[in-house]
């Protein structure tokens, strides 16, 4: 096993997400990656940098629970909100 960590440049990304949705058996087109990417960005700055992956996972479940593939934005818009209160919370 290598511990280097991998980088992705952004072109990479299309290949990434389709290889693992097909993985997934989920259908690539369906992922905002910017909106997934934004979300990772705020929660990494305003929270903490581990609580990206764990937030985007959340959001994840809670589309997915939604039934509603448009509740998206909603929802990602709630946890960029909540990343700034907590920032703002912490005196950050």
């Amino acid at each position: 096993m290598n511990d280097t960590p991998k980088h992705l440049p952004p072109q990479a990304l299309d290949a990434w997400l389709a290889a693992a949705a097909e993985t997934l058996q989920l259908d690539a087109a369906e992922v905002p990656i910017g909106t997934v990417l934004d979300v990772a960005r705020d929660v990494a700055h305003d929270v903490a940098r581990p609580a990206a992956p764990l937030s985007t996972f959340l959001l994840g479940l809670a589309v997915g629970r939604s039934g509603d593939p448009a509740a998206l934005q909603r929802l990602a818009d709630a946890i960029t909100a909540r990343a700034a209160e907590w920032k703002a919370a912490e005196g950050g």
